[in-house]
Order: structure tokens, then sequence, then C-alpha cells
């Protein structure tokens, strides 16, 4: 039991320091929590939903594809 307890306290002490939501306004939440323009490079890519219209958008453009497939839950919880 002493174990734990001086488990908690070391823990409290260590994240006492760190800001609240109430420290700050949400502005600056907001922007500290976004992402930065260069961690959403992905979206300039012109995705597309349908493989069979991209094969042919692709084969007119003499472009490659990249296809990817994924199987299971996107956040790993299969």
């Amino acid at each position: 039991m002493v174990r734990m307890l001086s488990l908690l306290v070391a823990v409290v002490l260590t994240f006492s320091d760190a800001p609240s939501v109430d420290d700050k306004p949400l502005a600056e939440w907001r922007a500290r929590i976004a992402p930065a323009e260069s961690e959403r490079a992905w979206s300039s890519i012109g995705w597309r939903a349908n493989f069979w219209a991209a094969v042919e958008e692709a084969n007119a453009a003499e472009k490659p594809i990249l296809l990817w497939a994924m199987n299971g839950h996107p956040l790993g919880c299969t």
C-alpha cells in the first residue's frame, strides 16, 4: 500500500506543473493541437476512391498507380 501511495505521489508531482485547459484560451489550444501544414501534405494528393476510374485516368496520363489497401480496423483493433 505504501509503495502504491508513493507511486501516486510521484505521478502527481510529475504532472503538477502540466498546463490545464483553463490556463490558455481555446484559440491557443486549437493552434497547438491542429496539425501543421507539413503534416497535412497527404491531403494535397489527388486520391481516387474508385479504383477503375483511377486506372483509366493513369493509363490516359501514362502514370503509375499507388494502391493503398488495408485489411482490418484502422486503429488496429481487430
